[in-house]
C-alpha cells in the first residue's frame, strides 16, 4: 500500500528543508541556494560544498554525491527509515498520519522488530525504576546518598536498580516478550546449567543508568557495581542494532531538548554516568558522556547538531592517553571549537565539585585551553626537563604542533610563548618552522572532487530549471521545447515529460521532476537541473536573455559537431561527385550555424 502523494507534498510543505536542515549545521545564503559543510552520516569536509535549494526544496552534497529531499535527508542524518522519516517529520509539522501510513508501518519488518526491542527496552527501565523504589534495594540507595545524588536527579536521568539475576527475565516473560527478543534487546542473557537454558538479568545486582537517544528512545543500559571487584566498575549492554556505543552520547537526549528552547553555546563532554549526573546535580545541565570510548566522528557529528563548542572534561590523568588526543582532533576536524579543562591529577569532576565546589569547576571552565594550547602543555609536561636534550625535544615537536596553525599571528603568538618557555630565540623557531619540509602533522582527508559541469550541460540543465520556474516566471512567446536537442537521455526525459505537462496545462512542481525519475542515475540528473534553481542569479537584469543564450548554445555545439563529422566524412572520401555532395552539405550546415549566431 503506497503512502498518498497527495499526503508527502503537504508534509514536505509543511518541513521547510531549510528550516530542517538549519537544526544539524549552520547554512549561509548565497543567492536562493544555502551552503555548509556536509552534516551526512560518512562524510567529513572542511569546504562547504553542501547545497540546500530553498525553491526546488532539495539538497545536494557535491563532495559525497548524495541528495534529495528533506525525507531524504531525515532517513540519512537520524538512520530511519522511510516510514520513521515520515513519522519523524509529521511529528514536527503536527500532522496525523493517514490510516494507510499506519497500517504499512505495522506490516514493516524491520519496524516491527525495532518496536519490539524498543518496547522491551522501556518496560525494562520502568521495572529497575520500580525496583529502586521498592524499599529493597537497600545497597543501591546507599551508593546513591553517598554520591550525594537528589531524588530530582535520580528521576531526571531516570536511575534503576536490578536486584538480583532473575527478576527481570521473570518480569518481562510476564508481559509476553519472547527470550530470543530479550537476548536480541542485550538486557538478558542465556547459558547452559545442567543442561538447561537459563535466563539472567545482563546487569544484575548493579545501579541501573538508562541510554536514551536523540529520539527519547530507551536503546540500552549502564551498570554500575556496587561492591568491590576485580572487574571494571561500569558495564553496557551489549551492542544491538538499536545502540552503537562510539555513535552514542550519552545524555544527548536532554541536550536536545535545551537545544530545543534555544541557543546551546556549548557542551561539556565528561567519560562517563556519573560524571555527567553529578555535573548536572551541580548545575552544569550542558554536558553528555562519551562512555569511556575513544571519541569519534559520528559522535563529533551528532554533538555538531547541538553546538559548535565543546568543553572536554576527562580525569585527571587524561594527560597521557594520547589515543584520547586524537579523539580531540576528530572534533576539531569536523569544525567543532574545542577547549580542554585540565583537571588536578586523580580527580575527575564529581571529585573536584565534592571537594572543593561548583564554583572551583566554573573556573577551570573558564580557564580551559584552547585544543593547540593544550597539546602545546602536554609536550611541555612530556619533554621540557632541565636537560638541553628535553628542551630541543620539546622544540622540535611544538613546531611540529604550530606548523598546523593557519593564521599567521596564532603562529606567531604560540613561537612568542615556546619562546619565552626554552629561552630560544623567536627569531631561530621562526627560522626552523620556515626550513620545516613537513607540511602537516594531521593527513587531512581529500575530498572527492566531482566531475566539473561541461558548458553543454550546463546550459541544458539550465534551461530545464528555467522550464520549473515557468509557473514563477513565464517563457518567452517564441521559446519551444520540443525543439531542443538535449544530448542526455535523462535531460530528453524529463523534457518530454515537462512538454506533456505544459500541453496538459498541469501546474509544474519542481520536486516532481525526482519522483517521476525511475532510476538512481536519473534521480541523480534531476537533482542536478534542481540545483540550477537559484533565481537571483537565473533572473538578472534581462529574464529571458539567459534562457535564449543557453538555447543558443546547444542548437550551435550540435551544429559544430554535425560540420566536424561532415569535414571528417569529406577527407576520407574519394569519390568526388560524394565528396562535392558532402561538401553542399558542410556549406548548408555552415549558413544554419550563422543563422543560430544571429537568434
Amino acid at each position: 500500500m503506497a503512502i498518498d502523494p497527495k499526503f508527502i507534498e503537504l508534509l514536505k510543505a509543511k518541513n521547510d528543508i531549510v528550516e530542517v536542515v538549519s537544526k544539524y549545521t549552520p547554512l549561509e545564503q548565497k543567492g536562493e541556494n544555502y551552503w555548509a559543510r556536509c552534516p551526512l552520516p560518512g562524510h567529513s569536509e572542511r569546504t562547504p560544498s553542501f547545497c540546500v535549494n530553498s525553491y526546488g526544496q532539495f539538497f545536494k552534497c557535491f563532495g559525497c554525491g548524495r541528495g534529495g529531499n528533506v525525507i531524504n535527508f531525515i532517513m540519512e542524518t537520524e538512520t530511519l527509515s522511510f516510514f520513521e522519516a515520515v513519522k519523524f517529520l509529521s511529528d514536527r509539522a503536527g500532522l496525523e498520519l493517514p490510516d494507510n501510513v499506519k497500517e504499512e508501518k505495522k506490516n514493516d519488518e524491520q519496524y516491527k522488530k525495532k518496536a519490539t526491542l524498543l518496547s522491551i527496552l522501556k518496560d525494562t527501565a520502568l521495572f529497575y525504576v520500580a525496583n529502586l523504589r521498592s524499599g529493597k534495594a537497600t545497597e543501591h540507595e546507599k551508593y546513591i546518598k553517598k554520591r550525594g545524588l537528589s531524588p530530582s536527579t535520580i528521576t531526571k536521568f531516570g536511575i534503576g536498580a536490578s536486584l538480583d539475576y532473575d527478576g527481570l527475565p521473570g518480569y518481562l516473560k510476564s508481559k509476553g516478550y519472547r527470550y530470543e527478543d530479550m537476548i536480541a534487546a542485550g538486557v538478558v542473557t542465556e547459558k547452559e546449567f545442567n543442561g538447561e537454558k537459563r535466563y539472567s538479568d545482563f546487569e544484575a545486582k548493579r545501579l541501573i543508568f538508562p541510554i536514551i537517544n536523540a529520539m527519547g528512545e530507551v536503546i540500552a543500559f549502564g551498570g554500575r557495581v556496587l561492591e568491590k571487584t576485580d572487574f571494571g566498575k561500569y558495564k553496557n549492554t551489549k551492542e544491538t542494532f538499536l545502540f552503537v556505543k562510539n555513535k552514542t552520547l550519552y545524555n544527548i537526549n536532554r541536550i536536545k531538548k535545551m537545544r530545543s528552547k534555544g541557543a546551546i553555546p556549548s557542551v561539556i563532554m565528561v567519560e562517563g554516568y556519573m560524571d555527567a549526573i553529578s555535573l548536572s546535580e551541580a548545575g552544569f545541565e550542558n554536558v553528555v558522556a562519551s562512555m569511556g570510548t575513544s571519541l569519534t566522528k559520528e559522535q563529533a557529528r551528532l554533538l555538531k547538531r547541538y553546538t559548535e563548542n565543546v568543553y572536554i572534561s576527562y580525569d585527571g590523568d587524561f594527560a597521557g592517553q594520547s589515543a584520547n588526543v586524537r579523539g580531540l582532533e576528530i572534533l576539531k576536524n569536523e569544525g567543532l571549537n574545542v577547549k580542554v579543562i585540565t583537571l588536578p591529577d586523580g580527580l575527575d569532576p564529581d571529585d573536584l565539585i565534592k571537594k572543593s565546589g561548583a564554583e572551583a569547576y566554573q573556573k577551570l571552565i573558564e580557564e580551559a585551553l584552547p585544543l593547540i594550547d593544550y597539546k602545546l602543555k602536554l609536550l611541555y609536561d612530556k619533554y621540557m626537563d632541565k636537560t638541553d636534550e628535553g628542551k630541543r625535544k620539546y622544540v622540535s615537536e611544538a613546531i611540529k604542533v604550530i606548523e598546523t596553525v593557519p593564521l599567521e599571528s596564532e603562529r606567531e603568538d604560540l613561537v612568542k610563548k615556546v619562546s619565552a618557555q626554552t629561552k630560544i630565540t623567536f627569531q631561530s623557531i621562526m627560522r626552523d618552522i620556515e626550513k620545516s619540509s613537513e607540511t602537516q602533522v594531521i593527513e587531512q582527508k581529500q575530498e572527492k572532487i566531482p566531475k566539473s559541469e561541461t558548458a553543454l550541460e550546463q546550459a541544458e540543465r539550465f534551461i530545464l530549471a528555467r522550464v520549473l520556474i515557468s509557473e514563477k516566471f513565464p517563457l518567452p512567446g517564441d521559446f519551444i521545447l520540443g525543439s531542443i536537442p538535449f544530448t542526455d537521455k535523462y535531460r530528453m526525459e524529463i523534457s518530454i515529460h515537462l512538454q506533456q505537462l505544459m500541453s496538459a496545462k498541469i501546474p509544474i512542481k519542481p520536486s516532481f521532476i525526482v519522483d517521476f525519475m525511475e532510476d538512481e542515475e536519473g534521480k541523480e540528473e534531476a537533482r542536478n537541473i534542481l540545483m540550477q534553481l537559484d533565481l537571483k542569479n537565473l533572473m538578472k537584469d534581462d529574464e529571458d536573455r539567459f534562457l535564449k543564450d543557453s538555447v543558443r548554445f546547444i542548437k550551435r555545439d550540435r551544429i559544430e559537431k554535425k560540420i566536424a563529422e561532415l569535414v571528417s566524412m569529406a577527407e576520407k572520401e574519394t569519390d568526388i561527385e560524394k565528396r562535392n555532395e558532402i561538401m553542399r552539405m558542410i556549406i548548408d550546415e555552415k549558413n544554419r550555424l550563422k543563422r543560430t549566431n544571429l537568434m
